[in-house]
C-alpha cells in the first residue's frame, strides 16, 4: 500500500488555545477508536487539506482505519515518537495494533498553541526502532 503525505489545514480562529487542545485530543481519540466520525464535526466545511477537501481527507483516514479493522482490530494504542524523515525530530503520534511497528502515524504541527497542520508521517521512529520499555506499558490485546 502506497502512503501519501496528507496535510490538514485548520482555520486559525478555530485551532488556538483550549480549542486546539480539544481538536488534538479528539483527533487522537478518533485514531485510537478507528472512527473518523469522532473527528469530522471539528473540521469546517470549506477547509482544504493540501488539495483535498474535508471529505477526501476523512476518506483517506477511513481507508487507513478500515485496513486495521479488516485485520480484526477495534482500536489502536497511541505512543509518541518522532519523525525521522521529512520533519526530522518533530513529535509524531504513532498508533499501534499488536505489531511492533505502528499501523499509522500522524504529525500534529503546532506553533504558539495553535494547530497549523495535521498530516501522515511515513517514517516515524516506531517504524524503524521500537523501544521495548514503551511497549511494555501497553496492553495491545484488550
Amino acid at each position: 500500500m502506497k502512503t501519501e503525505l496528507i496535510k490538514l489545514k485548520l482555520k486559525a480562529n478555530s485551532s488556538t488555545g483550549e480549542t486546539a487542545l480539544h481538536i488534538k485530543n479528539t483527533f487522537i481519540k478518533a485514531c485510537e477508536s478507528l472512527d473518523t466520525s469522532i473527528f469530522e464535526p471539528l473540521i469546517e466545511e470549506d477547509q482544504n487539506f493540501q488539495d483535498l477537501d474535508k471529505y477526501r481527507f476523512l476518506k483517506s483516514m477511513k481507508v487507513v482505519f478500515d485496513s486495521c479493522k479488516e485485520k480484526g482490530f477495534k482500536q489502536t494504542t497511541m505512543i509518541k515518537g518522532h519523525c525521522e524523515s521529512c520533519y526530522c525530530d518533530h513529535k509524531v503520534y504513532q498508533f499501534y495494533t499488536n505489531q511492533l511497528v505502528p499501523a499509522f502515524a500522524y504529525i500534529i504541527h503546532e506553533e504558539n498553541s495553535q494547530i497549523e497542520d495535521i498530516f501522515a508521517c511515513n517514517l516515524s521512529s516506531g517504524m524503524r526502532v521500537v523501544e521495548m520499555g514503551n511497549l511494555l506499558n501497553y496492553d495491545f490485546w484488550k
